[in-house]
């Protein structure tokens, strides 16, 4: 397996050009609003495509683009959601009150899918479209440093991440968690993670991101091969279904 080059330069360009082809492809629906994490940084800041224009989206599956934060000459693309704080921390003087777990917000669900497997003929189709590594990826954060658009983009408190190289979608540990989320590493597959984090009750204090998504590099019109075309068939359309 290895890492297509794609014609974009940046997130900016890459999720421009994604947002037209999808609208473009289904102009009655797949209709996304593409949003950037910091708009003073649009280049290389975290790119979002959710369902509706409700702002702030937390609470939503979504589909992105980013730049890999340990090997920055990479485009990592696919789809995420996030965990927000527990309820007892409502009303705490530095807890923003979007930050907040909520019902509705789609983690809850996502997990309950990915505890029955739903979520298994998408990571198949990705690797067969792709012939790239997904790479499943968990972010923490302490409650009081939850990520912020007004703020700089902070490393995460602990991270763990896992590399599916086969339709048998077993889990290969590719960074290995040292703090709070060790207990993960020996995770088999994504059922076993889901059924990990769906029961770990600590992480009411934290800020969860999960990710799960393929590995480009940036590149240019000439060195690339990859369009816009490319990245949404191979690395997105098979997570449409699970935005929302």
């Amino acid at each position: 397996m290895y890492a297509p080059t794609v014609i974009f330069e940046n997130n900016f360009r890459a999720a421009h050009a994604v947002r037209d082809h999808i609208n473009g492809l289904y102009p009655g629906g797949h209709r996304f609003t593409t949003r950037p994490y910091q708009h003073q940084a649009p280049d290389f800041t975290h790119w979002w495509f959710i369902p509706r224009k409700e702002w702030p989206a937390y609470h939503l599956g979504k589909l992105f683009i980013q730049q890999l934060r340990l090997a920055p000459e990479c485009l990592y693309t696919g789809f995420y959601v996030e965990r927000g704080l527990g309820k007892q921390l409502a009303g705490m003087p530095d807890v923003d009150p979007t930050h907040v777990m909520q019902p509705d917000w789609y983690w809850f669900e996502f997990l309950r899918h990915a505890q029955g497997g739903e979520p298994d003929s998408a990571l198949r189709e990705v690797l067969e479209r792709s012939h790239c590594p997904v790479f499943v990826s968990v972010d923490l954060y302490a409650f009081n440093r939850v990520p912020s658009p007004e703020k700089d983009l902070q490393a995460p408190d602990d991270n763990v991440e896992f590399a599916i190289r086969s339709a048998d979608l077993g889990f290969e540990l590719a960074e290995q968690s040292e703090g709070i989320m060790s207990r993960l590493n020996e995770c088999a597959n994504l059922r076993e993670l889901a059924e990990d984090l769906d029961g770990w009750r600590d992480l009411d204090y934290c800020w969860v991101n999960l990710f799960t998504g393929i590995r480009l590099q940036y590149g240019t019109e000439t060195t690339g091969t990859w369009g816009a075309d490319e990245i949404w068939h191979n690395a997105l359309e098979p997570w449409a279904p699970w935005v929302g």
